[in-house]
């Protein structure tokens, strides 16, 4: 049985971190659009990897459609890789961007492929943080110790309200990913071809 943690990342790893984040937000979000957002957000997630029983190939598709419907991959993958994306080669930066959707595909579609619990999410209040919104949620599945899990939404410069992102028990989502990268390429001597590498094999399975 996948662990709540399991399935949370899964969740969290697509709507979280592939969609749109705003670094710097532009103008204050309100309140009630900033739980709307979240709330649609695990709805689909839910709606798209629920259901079933679905074959380990049907799970991954619907995993990448929900992936591909939520990705801004530009700007994720500058976002990711910080110093390193601006040094890199325009082959570098176009094979990571290529590679980025099939590893969290196949990252996490492990974990979709031997979930067989899907956890409950309770809604706790959203409160503003500055010019952004946290939206405090806790994942409850039965016999097990609840997730609390905040949401943490903005309006970017182009206009668009996005997750800028997500904290699962007091551990900050995108910031993990982040280090986690970003560690590759240093152990790598800077070359993110050693992180592009690593990438190919997980994908290859």
């Amino acid at each position: 049985m996948a662990t709540i943690r399991g399935v949370l990342l899964v969740v969290l790893a697509v709507i979280g971190l592939m969609a749109p984040v705003a670094v710097r937000p532009a103008m204050a979000v309100e309140v009630p659009v900033a739980e709307t957002l979240v709330r649609a957000v695990v709805a689909d997630a839910n709606a798209t990897l629920g259901g079933g029983p679905h074959s380990v190939v049907e799970k991954r598709a619907r995993l990448s459609a929900l992936v591909e419907k939520y990705a801004d991959i530009s700007y994720e993958s500058e976002l990711l890789l910080g110093r390193y994306w601006r040094k890199a080669s325009s082959a570098q930066q176009e094979a990571f961007t290529g590679l980025l959707v099939p590893f969290f595909v196949a990252t996490y579609g492990e974990m979709v492929d031997a979930a067989d619990v899907k956890p409950d999410v309770v809604f706790l209040g959203a409160d503003p943080s500055g010019d952004a919104v946290q939206v405090r949620t806790q994942l409850v599945t039965q016999g097990q110790n609840p997730v609390d899990v905040k949401w943490l939404v903005a309006q970017a410069p182009s206009g668009k309200v996005v997750v800028a992102d997500i904290v699962a028990d007091g551990v900050s989502i995108i910031t993990t990913l982040k280090s986690d990268f970003t560690s590759v390429v240093r152990m790598g001597g800077g070359n993110l071809d050693v992180l592009l590498d690593a990438m190919r094999k997980k994908i290859g399975g």
